[in-house]
């Protein structure tokens, strides 16, 4: 979505797919973070569930797969420079996420295809102070915020929400993560700065919470996290467990539901905001805008994320399952979006192409 200075505009000069889809097919490089020394075997086995059904999808169309996990060795470098398009799944690197973005960048420059964001919007939506400040030029409505550097002003709007500065996916967000006295402020500020290097504090908006996802072009159907179940007493903000732990409670209080049920004037209102935001931050390939309402029904953007879960059972395939896509058709338009914009239509439409017979699946 944005302008031809972006890095990806640059692919324009790259090589194009070395075979046609009824032929030898294209060669896929999928990039995951293995993981660090402290994941659990049910952390690598989320991150794998993705990499080995995008592998399948388009393995059983004929293309030629490669999994390989990222490692700071660059080994990982010398087989995607040799793919057609590398599918990028990795959020990090040894569990680290401020590695994600020089992943990126080293596609990027050398003029390899890859799926999702780009490395400058993957840098500043993950420095969440950075993101407002381009957000709020833009004109866009952002809750009043500042990075916590010792006192917080008095006047600072209550309640608040305390997270990191520079992470995603819920990490640091929890059940205490909002604070309504200046005491639990202080308290809550100086916990957090003991474990992450920025602690951002931003007014807590305490309505609906909504969703827009966006694939290329193409605005996907609105949803919402429905709050009602949340445990009593507990505020309702989608923690951490509450997107990874699975059958906890703050999971079971947070629903998801696609598509959302909103006056037509709210959706267009939700879109027309999202879709400033996603382009303000030079969104391109896919990502997800979320916002909620305050008490008046004005929309406020909470955050732009880039490169989503993408697993089947996340956000933004439920919202493709709501357009009418399904799993493997969600996957294959962001290789298309990718491909599109570095090759052209016609190497898009190569890799949606059938082949004749499916091609196994390799491991570096």
């Amino acid at each position: 979505m944005a302008s031809d200075h972006r890095p990806g505009a640059r692919g324009k000069a790259c090589r194009a797919p070395s075979a046609g889809g009824g032929g030898a097919g294209v060669k896929i490089a999928i990039l995951f973070d293995p993981g660090a020394a402290d994941w659990t075997p049910e952390d690598i086995r989320g991150v794998m569930k993705a990499v080995d059904e995008i592998g399948t999808i388009f393995g059983t169309k004929g293309h030629k797969i490669r999994k390989i996990p990222v490692r700071h060795d660059m080994r990982w470098f010398q087989t995607a420079r040799r793919a057609d398009l590398v599918f990028n799944l990795c959020e990090g690197v040894h569990g680290k996420s401020e590695w994600e973005e020089h992943v990126v960048g080293t596609l990027e420059f050398a003029g390899i295809p890859v799926t999702g964001a780009s490395l400058w919007t993957l840098a500043a939506c993950r420095r969440k102070p950075i993101a407002n400040s381009l957000l709020q030029q833009a004109g866009l409505p952002i809750p009043r915020w500042t990075v916590a550097q010792g006192k917080i002003d008095d006047a600072f709007p209550l309640p608040a929400i305390v997270k990191p500065a520079a992470e995603d996916a819920s990490a640091g967000v929890d059940r205490g993560s909002v604070v309504s006295d200046r005491k639990t402020l202080r308290a809550r500020v100086a916990a957090m700065t003991e474990q992450f290097d920025e602690v951002l504090v931003q007014e807590y908006v305490g309505g609906r919470e909504f969703n827009v996802g966006f694939v290329g072009n193409r605005v996907l159907p609105i949803a919402e996290i429905d709050f009602s179940r949340m445990p009593e007493g507990a505020w309702p903000i989608l923690t951490y467990a509450g997107k990874w732990e699975i059958g906890s409670p703050d999971d079971l209080g947070s629903v998801p539901v696609c598509p959302a049920a909103v006056p037509q004037k709210l959706a267009d209102r939700l879109v027309r905001i999202a879709d400033l935001s996603w382009r303000t931050m030079q969104g391109k390939g896919y990502g997800r805008i979320d916002l909620r309402l305050d008490d008046a029904g004005r929309p406020w953007v909470l955050e732009v994320n880039p490169n989503p879960d993408l697993n089947d059972d996340a956000g933004l395939s439920r919202m493709a399952k709501a357009a009418g896509w399904d799993y493997a058709e969600l996957v294959r338009r962001i290789a298309e979006v990718a491909l599109r914009e570095a090759q052209g239509a016609k190497a898009a439409r190569e890799l949606l192409a059938p082949s004749r017979r499916p091609r196994a699946t390799r491991t570096a």
